[in-house]
């Protein structure tokens, strides 16, 4: 697909995201302050929430790129997407280790 299509289809996707992330919006809105009062009453973090609000994080931060034309993958229609997340620090043996390929390919060049 050439690129002046693309930037015509980002219009009618904007709107479309802008739903999408809107609602999604209010659901982790509702999220976060549940995991404030779960987190008060039991001194820690409710694993299943925490991973909720980094999905709809990583979501934002692709369809952020897509729109700011950083990118020509389409969130959710292409790769990157809901399943496509950031690590979350729950797993921070794996952050860890994805941090270290991460900085090992940039010290390397690979980027």
């Amino acid at each position: 697909m050439g690129e002046r299509i693309e930037a015509l289809l980002r219009i009618p996707l904007g709107i479309l995201y802008g739903i999408i992330t809107d609602i999604l919006g209010l659901v982790v809105g509702l999220v976060v302050v549940l995991q404030f009062f779960y987190t008060l009453i039991l001194g820690r973090r409710h694993e299943g929430m925490a991973c909720f609000a980094n999905k709809f994080a990583s979501l934002r931060y692709h369809v952020d790129r897509y729109l700011y034309f950083a990118t020509n993958e389409r969130p959710i229609f292409d790769i990157p997407g809901w399943e496509d997340t950031l690590p979350c620090d729950f797993n921070r043996e794996d952050a860890r280790e994805k941090y270290g390929e991460i900085k090992n390919s940039f010290e390397n060049g690979g980027f």
